[in-house]
């Protein structure tokens, strides 16, 4: 049986790939087994990954559906731009919880010209270059085009250091939150330019970082509303976790939002975050 990617591209029907994921969200190996024979008995040739995405979720939220949540990781990051969140400031925030000291959206001048970095990450006296690619819609390949000017840029970065017009860096990378082009994966191979992605490197992509310590975006909690998503985003709050470790009183009166709605979607950022 094949099944139609968001790209258009088919593949084989893997139900180990649902498996793995509802396993990986903190599904039960019983309950992942049965929404796998659930999903394969009620699929035909063709089939959409969406299709397949809707069919899984409805058995996941009937069940456990804070797994549920979990298991929509990507939707949820998907949300984070018309939710008033910008998905430099998620990766930061990511790094930041793996040890690395972050700035955004910085000036920089090369041997040429300006450029305007979305992250620049620095750890164990060695700064980091960040180029973050936002698609928000599925099936959108990150393409040759972005790896060629994110590496040009850090070229002109690298000379003007040389020249003394600017900090070191160390290696340039390019974050998305899709997938990239094989094009893509071949030149930054050949580079020293780090790509990391949907489920790119393998097994340490996107949804790894995020999963391995729980650093879910906000836009993950199914109780959160649109009004409430973008004071959030004003506040400068875009992980769930970070829910946890707030003081709501004061996170009340920064944000402009009802003490007791933001106790609600703490107490669904708990049981999301563990």
């Amino acid at each position: 049986m094949l099944v139609t990617k968001a790209s258009g591209e088919t593949e084989q029907f893997r139900p180990d790939k649902i498996k793995r994921t509802c396993l990986r969200a903190g599904a039960t190996l019983e309950l992942a087994q049965k929404i796998v024979d659930e999903v394969e008995r009620n699929s035909h040739d063709g089939i959409t990954t969406r299709e397949i995405l809707r069919m899984t979720l409805r058995l996941l939220k009937k069940e456990m559906p804070y797994v549920a949540a979990r298991y929509d990781l990507k939707s949820s990051i998907f949300r984070l731009g018309p939710a008033g969140f910008t998905f430099e400031h998620f990766i930061s925030e990511i790094l930041r919880e793996y040890g690395y000291w972050t700035k955004r959206n910085r000036i920089i001048k090369g041997v040429s010209v300006k450029h305007e970095i979305d992250v620049i990450a620095t750890k164990e006296n060695k700064n980091y270059m960040i180029e973050c690619k936002y698609h928000n819609l599925p099936g959108i390949y990150t393409g040759l085009k972005v790896a060629l000017y994110t590496y040009a840029r850090f070229l002109d970065l690298r000379d003007g250091w040389k020249q003394g017009s600017c900090q070191k860096f160390d290696q340039p990378w390019l974050v998305c939150n899709t997938k990239f082009s094989r094009d893509t994966i071949k030149y930054a191979n050949n580079k020293e330019l780090k790509l990391i992605g949907w489920r790119y490197p393998v097994k340490q992509g996107l949804e790894v970082l995020v999963e391995k310590k729980k650093l879910y975006p906000i836009t993950i909690l199914r109780t959160l509303d649109r009004h409430s998503q973008k004071k959030l985003a004003n506040a400068g709050l875009i992980l769930a976790i970070h829910l946890l470790r707030k003081d709501l009183e004061k996170l009340s009166e920064i944000a402009k939002i009802r003490l007791k709605k933001l106790e609600k979607f703490s107490r669904e950022a708990e049981k999301i975050c563990g």
